[in-house]
């Protein structure tokens, strides 16, 4: 429950700081596959970025980031948070995504204190420390936004644009767009991702996630063997 003794719109401002991009979980580090395909020329527009994160609101988010950050934010105890972590954990095919995932939701868990005092102490904070659960970021802010009273289409809104913001983040340092193609792209991406947040609401929550998409997958397998790189995977 929301403490009314504290200021209403604390809650939102938490949230704001959280999932800002200037947070430091590290995100920087990864392109999610972005970078093999501006290597190879599958990408070189903001035409091209335009459809992959089309691609990516419907599959990745879609079917497998939303609906984990969901069912941690209505897991009604610790068990069931870890439970969908670890779900969350096995539905990543790939190393580097499991890596950069987990390297994020830790680095998030590690700095909620900062945000909140309290978070401190929490369950699921103890446990990825301890080495019981894996710490998956979309499961670890929603976790921490539910520690805030933070409503559920609020929680799956700052999951999903904070995934658009460093797929744009990443194509802009690779030099495919400027800052404003990538505001552009965002906001041309809101309403699909609006919608699949409403779809994820409407149906039960779930502890099966997979997505398929197979160009930026094996973009993301490729990596590795790219003869320079600017980003972890």
């Amino acid at each position: 429950m929301l403490d009314m003794a504290q200021p209403p719109v604390l809650p939102l401002l938490r949230l704001l700081q959280a999932a800002d991009s200037a947070f430091p979980v590290g995100g920087f580090a990864y392109s999610h596959g972005l970078e093999t395909l501006v290597a190879t020329g599958a990408v070189a527009s903001e035409d091209g970025l335009a459809d992959i994160l089309r691609r990516y609101v419907q599959q990745p988010l879609r079917r497998q980031v939303l609906p984990a950050a969901r069912a941690a934010h209505a897991a009604p105890s610790p068990p069931r948070l870890l439970a969908v972590d670890g779900a969350f954990d096995r539905s990543l095919t790939l190393p580097g995504e499991r890596t950069a995932s987990r390297a994020m939701g830790r680095r998030m868990l590690d700095l909620a204190p900062e945000i909140d005092p309290q978070f401190a102490d929490h369950p699921y904070r103890r446990a990825v420390r301890n080495g019981e659960a894996p710490g998956h970021y979309p499961v670890a802010l929603a976790a921490l936004c539910r520690s805030f009273a933070i409503p559920a289409p609020e929680t799956l809104a700052a999951v999903g644009i904070r995934a658009l913001d460093a797929l744009v983040s990443a194509a802009t340092r690779l030099g495919v767009i400027g800052p404003s193609a990538g505001a552009r792209l965002v906001a041309g991406a809101a309403p699909a991702l609006a919608a699949a947040i409403d779809e994820v609401l409407a149906e039960p929550v779930r502890l099966r996630f997979g997505s398929w998409f197979p160009v930026l997958e094996i973009a993301a397998a490729r990596h590795p063997a790219l003869p320079f790189r600017m980003f972890a995977t």
